[in-house]
C-alpha cells in the first residue's frame, strides 16, 4: 500500500478519501489464494451469511476506517460510519471489501441493513448494495468486521463510492442552499401569502464552517423592524438579520448534531421543499401562521471529518445544550441563544450575558440581496392587521396562542430559570435519583407564554426498528395528552411513522451514557424544555434500515377516491424519498394541532376529529397512567378496564369516541 494525495493504491486500485465526509484510515490487500482457515476459534467469532454461494474472487482488500477525531488527543471509540472511493485497473472484477474495526452493528445488519454506493460516472444516484454483507464479531477484541462483494464497472476511470448509508455532506448542503437561493431570486412576490426566505450565517465552528440559518415564512404580519444582532453571533457583516414577525409563533427545526445519522438531513430536506412550495394550500398555511426556523446541519465540522458522532474535539453536542460553551461548543452556544431569543419573543432580559444591539432597517430600506419586495407588496404587508390572519386560520379561541406577552412577563420568566440555572448544573452531576429526576422534571407551565410553538431535533437510530418521537415526561395529564398528540398525528400523516415506537417515558429524560458518562438531561430536547416550558419539544428518530409496520392512511377530505393509493403492508427499506416523506408528514400534522389543516385526514381517521383523538388520547392516558406512556396503546384494554364511573363523567365528546370505540370492539 502505497499513501497519495488522493487517498491509497493497493493491487493497482486507488482507494478515495480526500473528499466531504470520507474517513479512510488503511488499505491492506488480502491474498485470494490463500487457505480460508485462519485459526479463528468459532467461539471467539459470530459471524452471519446471506447463504449466497460466492464466485471466485479476483481481488480482497481489509480496510480500516478513522475513528471519531482520528489521529488526535481527542480520538474516541466512535468508528460506525465509513465513506470512500475505490477505482480499478481492471473492469468486470469481483472484489471483497472487509471493513475490519467498526463499533459492534449486529443487531442492524441482522435485520437486513446494506451499505450504499454510486459510480461516477454511470450510476449517480445512490442505492443500497445487491448482495446481502455479511458481517463477523471478534468477542476478544469486540470488533466488527462488514464485508460485501462488488463487481468493476467496464469504465477504467469511473470510481466506485461506498458509504455506511445515504451521505449527505457539508457541500452538499451548501450547493444546496446556493441552488434555492439562485431560484428564489429570480421569482417575482405578487401577495402576502408567497414565501418569506432568508439564509444568514448563525455562528462559525471550531474549524470556521457555517452554521446556517434558515427563516421561512409569508409576508403575513411582517414587521418594520429586523431580528436584533446578537453578540459574538452572526458575523458575516454582509448578511443583514432577517425581519421580525408580529403574533407568529416560531417551529424550530435542527438537524445533523450527530454527523453520521443521515437521515436526518433528509427529513429535514423533505420539510424545506413542503415550505418552499408556493402552490401548496398546506404550505400557504405552515407560512400564513408560523414562522420557521431551520438549523440544517449543527455539527458541520464533524459531518466534514467523516465522524459518526462527535465534533472535532471528541464531544457529543447532544449532551451539552444546559450550558454550551462559546469557545468549545458555538454551534450549540448559538443553537441555544437564538431559542432563547425566540422563545421570549424577540427579547432578551438584560441581565443575561447576549448583547443586543439594535437594527431597524424598514421594508423600504431593504437592502437584503436575496430579497425583492415591490411597492404594491410592500403596501399590503403594511396594511395587514392581525384580524386579517385571525379570519384566515381555523384556530379555535381555546387554541389560540396569547400573543400580547410583555416584557415584564418575559423578564420574570427569564429570572425563574436563571434562579435555578446554577442549581440544576449541580443536580445533573449528582449521582442519578428517583428524587433528584423528580426534581428535574418539574417545571414552571411556560408553554402559552412562549414564542416559539415547537421544537423538534432530528435524528439516526441505529438499533430501533422504524421512524418515531421521544418526547419529555409531563405528571400533569393535560400536558401529557398536549405531547402525545403530534407523534400521533404523524402516525396518520405518513405511513412508516410508528408511534406505538415513541417514548415519553421519565427515565429517557435522564439516561446515561454508556460510553461517555454524559446525561440525557444535556440534550436538546430536555434542555429546551427546561429552558422555555415548551411541552412540544421532540426528538424524532428515523431507523437507517427499516421499520416494523406500515400504518393504513385515512384519505384527505380533498382526495379523489380514485386517486387513493393501494396501502403497502411490507415495510419498505428506508431511502432519502422515505425520509423526505417523513419531513413532509410533520406539516399537515402541525396544522392538525389546532385544527388548520385545508386538506386533513383526521375526519375520515377513526377519531373523526382533533376532538375525538384527544379524547381517544385521553382514555388511553387515563387508563395506562400506571405504566409507562412509551408502552403501546392498546384500545381494546382501555376499554375493557372503564369502569363504569368512568363512563359517567366523561363530557359530551368523550362519551360520542367511547361509544364508537366499543361499537369498533
Amino acid at each position: 500500500m502505497s499513501d497519495t494525495t488522493e487517498g491509497f493504491i493497493s493491487g493497482g486500485f486507488v482507494f478515495y478519501n480526500n473528499f466531504d465526509s470520507a474517513n479512510l484510515a488503511k488499505v491492506i490487500q488480502v491474498d485470494v489464494n490463500a487457505a480460508n482457515d485462519n485459526g479463528e476459534n468459532e467461539n471467539d467469532t459470530k459471524s452471519a451469511k446471506n447463504g449466497h454461494v460466492e464466485e471466485n474472487l479476483d481481488y480482497e482488500f481489509n480496510l480500516w476506517t478513522k475513528h471519531d477525531c482520528h489521529g488526535t488527543e481527542y480520538e474516541n471509540s466512535n468508528r460506525t460510519w465509513f465513506y470512500f472511493g475505490v477505482k480499478a485497473p481492471k473492469s468486470g472484477a469481483l472484489v471483497r471489501l472487509n471493513v475490519i474495526n467498526l463499533n459492534k452493528q449486529v443487531k442492524m445488519f441482522s435485520q437486513g441493513m446494506c451499505p450504499v454506493y454510486k459510480v461516477l460516472p454511470g450510476h449517480p444516484q445512490w442505492e443500497r448494495i445487491r448482495d446481502k454483507p455479511i458481517y463477523a464479531l471478534d468477542e476478544k477484541s469486540n470488533e466488527f468486521t462488514l464485508s460485501f462483494t462488488y463487481r468493476t464497472p467496464d469504465n477504467l476511470k469511473a470510481i466506485t463510492y461506498f458509504a455506511f448509508t445515504y451521505p449527505f455532506t457539508y457541500n452538499d448542503l451548501q450547493t444546496q442552499l446556493k441552488k434555492i437561493q439562485s431560484r428564489l431570486a429570480r421569482r417575482t412576490i405578487n401577495s402576502v401569502d408567497d414565501i418569506y426566505y432568508h439564509r444568514e450565517c448563525v455562528i462559525k465552528s471550531l474549524e470556521g464552517r457555517r452554521l446556517e440559518l434558515l427563516t421561512i415564512s409569508s409576508y403575513q404580519n411582517i414587521s418594520m423592524e429586523r431580528e436584533d444582532s446578537l453578540m459574538n453571533l452572526f458575523p458575516e457583516n454582509n448578511e443583514l438579520r432577517p425581519f421580525k414577525f408580529k403574533n407568529k409563533k416560531v417551529i424550530f427545526i435542527s438537524a445533523r448534531v450527530h454527523p453520521g445519522e443521515t437521515p436526518s438531513s433528509f427529513v429535514l430536506n423533505g420539510l424545506l421543499n413542503l415550505l418552499l412550495n408556493r402552490e401548496d394550500p398546506i404550505a400557504i398555511t405552515l407560512r400564513r401562521l408560523y414562522v420557521f426556523k431551520l438549523i440544517p446541519m449543527l455539527n458541520p465540522d464533524g459531518v466534514a471529518k467523516g465522524h459518526y458522532r462527535m465534533d472535532t474535539k471528541g464531544v457529543n453536542l447532544n449532551r451539552v445544550y444546559l450550558n454550551p460553551s462559546e469557545s468549545d461548543h458555538p454551534t450549540i452556544f448559538a443553537a441555544r441563544t437564538l431559542i432563547r431569543y425566540y422563545h421570549n419573543f424577540y427579547k432578551l432580559p438584560e441581565e443575561t450575558d447576549i448583547k443586543i444591539e439594535k437594527s431597524h432597517v424598514s421594508l423600504e430600506e431593504n437592502r437584503d440581496s436575496n430579497l425583492i419586495i415591490p411597492e404594491s407588496v410592500t403596501n399590503v404587508v403594511r396594511d395587514t392587521t392581525n384580524h386579517l390572519l385571525e379570519q384566515v386560520t381555523l384556530m379555535s379561541l381555546e387554541e389560540k396562542s396569547k400573543s400580547d406577552l410583555t416584557y415584564d412577563k418575559c423578564h420574570k420568566a427569564k429570572e425563574n430559570i436563571l434562579r435555578v440555572k446554577s442549581k440544576d448544573v449541580e443536580e445533573r452531576r449528582r449521582p442519578e435519583t428517583a428524587d433528584n429526576k423528580r426534581k428535574l422534571a418539574k417545571q414552571p407551565k411556560e408553554t402559552e407564554e412562549s414564542g416559539i410553538f415547537l421544537y423538534v431535533d432530528l435524528h439516526g437510530h441505529a438499533s430501533k426498528k422504524g421512524i418515531f418521537m421521544y418526547g419529555n415526561y409531563f405528571d400533569d395529564s393535560d400536558e401529557s395528552i398536549t405531547c402525545l398528540l403530534l407523534p400521533k398525528l404523524m402516525s396518520l400523516n405518513n405511513p412508516n411513522f410508528h408511534f406505538t415506537s415513541c417514548n415519553f417515558a421519565e427515565r429517557n429524560m435522564y439516561l446515561i451514557d454508556k460510553r461517555d458518562g454524559m446525561s440525557r438531561e444535556g440534550s436538546g430536547r430536555v434542555a429546551v424544555y427546561k429552558l422555555t416550558g415548551l411541552i412540544r419539544s421532540y426528538t424524532l428518530e428515523c431507523n437507517y434500515n427499516s421499520g416494523r409496520l406500515i400504518n393504513a392512511l385515512p384519505p384527505r377530505v380533498r382526495d379523489n377516491m380514485s386517486k387513493i393509493q393501494t396501502p403497502i403492508y411490507v415495510p419498505p427499506k428506508y431511502t432519502p424519498a422515505v425520509y423526505e416523506e417523513v419531513g413532509a408528514a410533520l406539516g399537515p400534522s402541525i396544522l392538525d394541532l389546532t385544527g388548520s389543516n385545508p386538506n386533513s385526514r383526521l375526519s375520515n381517521s377513526q377519531y373523526h376529529s382533533l376532538r375525538g383523538l384527544k379524547s381517544y388520547l385521553k382514555l388511553t392516558y387515563a387508563n395506562n397512567c400506571t405504566a409507562p406512556l412509551h408502552k403501546p396503546l392498546h384500545k381494546r384494554k382501555v376499554l375493557g378496564n372503564l369502569s363504569d364511573r368512568s363512563v359517567k363523567s366523561l363530557d359530551e365528546g368523550d362519551e360520542i369516541i367511547y361509544r364508537n370505540c366499543r361499537r369498533e370492539n
